[in-house]
């Protein structure tokens, strides 16, 4: 009987590993792990690597503007272009991205061969299916009124990779006042004065933080451009994050507390000639101490970075 038992918990085992462990590794060669691999592969070079472009006599990371000697594609921005490498990883070029997706339209048998999107069969190169695409609160961003999304649509029944990351986006610039210095208006400190000098191609984006509260109903009133009003619902938008909170859409007279943060995204079809326009915001029981003069738009500028899902999908 205990002969018996041995032999079949053997037998049990020997069928066990017959049924399941060669299904294992030929998943792999039947190209589910070629895919996985490959979806990882390109998440990594697209978000850690600045790229490469190189000519008979230069050479740098700054491809995006020499397209047509691109040797190596990679978004991440750069801050030393000879050094080949970036020191960080995970932030993603705007003008990158939108040659990216340029070049993805003009040569995409470039484009696909220099990410590595294909396989080798018996000599032959056999391109994978791909989309690899940036969104923001599940929607794809959209940059230079372009989506970025870039390749095609899964077909039915066919085995795909997925691999996703978490990337800050460059979604264009931004100037950041500290509200306590912000320079008043002449004869009103319950008004922000700041220059913009036009023209300019994308919305003009101002935060300001660290107000100076002098009251009980502290809000944001209304803005204007050289003394004309501005109409919230088409000439700019504006939302309110608190101290540890996320920007939501401000609604006048929401209060707005010394810890608070005001963005204000203007249309940039305001600021189309070449000159100097006077931006005022004006406020209700909050004051500003700067001179009576006005802070500069252009003076402040950075880029301003959102977060970002990179997905990338291979068939």
């Amino acid at each position: 009987m205990d002969f018996l038992l041995g032999v079949s918990l053997v037998l049990i085992a020997v069928g066990f590993t017959v049924q399941f462990v060669p299904s294992i590794f030929l998943s792999g060669s039947a190209g589910e792990d070629k895919l996985g691999y490959a979806a990882y592969r390109t998440s990594c070079i697209l978000a850690e690597d600045p790229g490469w472009w190189s000519n008979n006599s230069e050479n740098d990371t700054s491809w995006e503007y020499h397209t047509e000697n691109v040797q190596r594609i990679g978004l991440a921005m750069d801050d030393d272009i000879k050094s080949r490498l970036t020191e960080t990883p995970n932030m993603i070029s705007k003008d990158k991205l939108i040659q990216f997706k340029e070049l993805s339209r003009s040569n995409e048998n470039e484009f696909i061969r220099k990410l590595g999107l294909f396989d080798s069969i018996n000599g032959k190169q056999m391109n994978y299916g791909y989309n690899i695409s940036f969104l923001r609160d599940g929607q794809p961003v959209i940059l230079n009124n372009s989506t970025m999304v870039i390749g095609g649509s899964l077909g039915l029944g066919q085995n795909m990779a997925k691999m996703t990351r978490i990337v800050l986006l460059e979604t264009g610039n931004i100037s950041v006042f500290d509200g306590r210095y912000l320079n008043r208006y002449a004869g009103n400190e319950n008004i922000a004065n700041i220059s913009i000098i036009g023209p300019v191609t994308e919305n003009i984006t101002i935060q300001i933080t660290n107000f100076n509260t002098s009251g009980p109903n502290a809000a944001f009133t209304s803005a204007s451009l050289d003394d004309s009003i501005l109409l919230q619902s088409g000439n700019y938008t504006i939302q309110k994050r608190s101290l540890y909170g996320n920007f939501d859409p401000y609604v006048s007279p929401d209060g707005i507390l010394d810890n608070d943060s005001l963005m204000i995204d203007l249309n940039s079809s305001l600021i189309s000639s070449n000159t100097s326009y006077q931006l005022k915001l004006t406020f209700e029981d909050i004051s500003f101490s700067g001179s009576s003069h006005f802070s500069s738009y252009n003076d402040n500028i950075e880029k301003r970075y959102e977060p970002a899902l990179l997905v990338v999908e291979v068939w």
